[in-house]
């Protein structure tokens, strides 16, 4: 769901994301960071992504995204969960828009209950040919195509063990298996591109006292030109998200485990790079759903 208009704490008016950028030439904006939610009882923060790219640099067009949570009973989130729930094919994250490459591999975050697994669609054996067939029937059918897709995990796992691919992303088009991968390793957080990327790297899952949330901090420091100092990146895993996931890999017992002081090898698909904080001197990444999030033990 595009999100039309956001509210710039900078010129204190709700702008686009197209008024944004013109404000931005002119000076009276300067920061992609200064947004947030529409709706006056919400403070969820909002960029403003390649708003501070080069126009011939962008692959699209200075977008609003969300990344930090909603009040409860927030009305704009509420009809991003309705809009969600009224797609039900399979590549959700993909649009008409993204042509077919019978080259490329899509990531496929489906929820796990209504996930087709990885082999159908990826030609092995008898069902995934007959699930390639199909594909090639509803071409004909004028319907699109069905493209071959990896979850998370096995991306991955793909890329731990040295393969390399093309991928397609959503909006964006193909990039190498190797390239979608970033290493948190002391870099400046402007070199990152506003574009779907998986973050990775040590870092360790400590739950709240109060029980309210659990919190991943990354061993090794980024820059961010708005702090004074390099930061440990960190973000949250909140209730309401783990609540809403219905897989067992990351129910709040599990979580749990795992927050044992023992570090992880943390992954983290995020359309938006590292951003800082407005709580105080941090950065932060974005954890949209569980879904968007793997681990391996170290």
């Amino acid at each position: 769901m595009k999100l039309e208009k956001a509210y710039s704490l900078q010129v204190k008016d709700m702008v686009t994301a197209e008024k944004a950028d013109q404000l931005y030439q002119f000076g009276k904006i300067d920061s992609k960071y200064a947004f947030k939610c529409p709706d006056e009882n919400c403070d969820a923060k909002i960029t403003c992504a390649n708003l501070d790219k080069a126009t011939e640099l962008r692959k699209r067009d200075p977008y609003f995204t969300f990344v930090s949570d909603h009040v409860d009973g927030c009305p704009i989130e509420q009809d991003i969960i309705k809009h969600k729930r009224s797609i039900n094919h399979v590549d959700d994250l993909y649009s008409d828009e993204d042509e077919y490459h019978d080259n490329a591999v899509r990531l496929n975050l489906q929820p796990p209950s209504n996930q087709r697994p990885d082999d159908l669609l990826e030609g092995n054996g008898k069902k995934g040919n007959a699930k390639l067939a199909d594909a090639g029937t509803e071409s004909k059918r004028g319907k699109r195509k069905i493209q071959r897709s990896k979850n998370l995990s096995s991306m991955i796992d793909a890329y731990l063990s040295g393969e390399n691919f093309t991928v397609q992303l959503p909006q964006i088009g193909l990039i190498d298996l190797k390239d979608l991968f970033i290493e948190i390793d002391g870099q400046d957080t402007g070199d990152f591109p506003d574009e779907m990327r998986i973050y990775y790297g040590k870092a360790w899952i400590n739950k709240d006292d109060e029980d309210r949330w659990f919190t991943v901090r990354f061993d090794n420091k980024l820059i961010c030109k708005e702090l004074p100092e390099s930061k440990r990146p960190s973000f949250l895993i909140g209730r309401k998200k783990i609540d809403a996931y219905n897989y067992g890999k990351f129910q709040w017992t599990h979580l749990e485990k795992i927050a044992d002081n023992k570090p992880k090898q943390i992954f983290l698909l995020s359309d938006t790079a590292p951003h800082p904080s407005d709580k105080g001197p941090y950065i932060n990444l974005w954890l949209e759903r569980m879904e968007y999030l793997d681990y391996r033990s170290l």
